[in-house]
């Protein structure tokens, strides 16, 4: 299964049990792993998550910065979450989907006939409930 979010606007408390009620790891697909916030740090997350975390820049948007998408290498990071043979969170800044290179990386999946759901809320007290199917 692949999910997908956006860490704005959710509590990095969180996120550790999300990932252990999903039995997945966390895939950083930004591009540059750096917030100003440091708990959003792509080393911060290393020591939260430890092997539960990987940053694949190929999933990476290399001109987020100008407010275009142009995903690093698409094909080849998709096969590389493929390869993993694992349930992943590929996850982002941005909150929602719609505008975000989520939404190229999940049609990428879909047309693989991937399955891709997007979590909205990372509590884990009713987490069937909080999974919403992307279309």
């Amino acid at each position: 299964m692949i999910y997908t979010t956006g860490y704005t606007g959710k509590d990095i408390n969180d996120l550790k049990p999300m990932l252990e009620a999903l039995d997945s790891i966390l895939i950083d697909i930004r591009f540059a792993p750096y917030s100003q916030i440091l708990h959003w740090r792509q080393m911060y997350l290393k020591v939260l998550l430890g092997k539960k975390y990987l940053h694949i820049p190929n999933l990476g948007n290399r001109t987020f910065k100008e407010g275009k998408i142009t995903i690093q290498n698409l094909k080849l990071g998709v096969e590389t979450v493929l390869n993993l043979e694992i349930d992943a969170v590929l996850m982002c800044a941005c909150e929602k989907p719609e505008n975000c290179h989520r939404r190229l990386i999940i049609e990428e999946f879909r047309k693989r006939n991937i399955e891709t759901i997007e979590l909205e809320t990372w509590k884990t007290r009713d987490s069937a409930s909080q999974l919403r199917l992307f279309s």
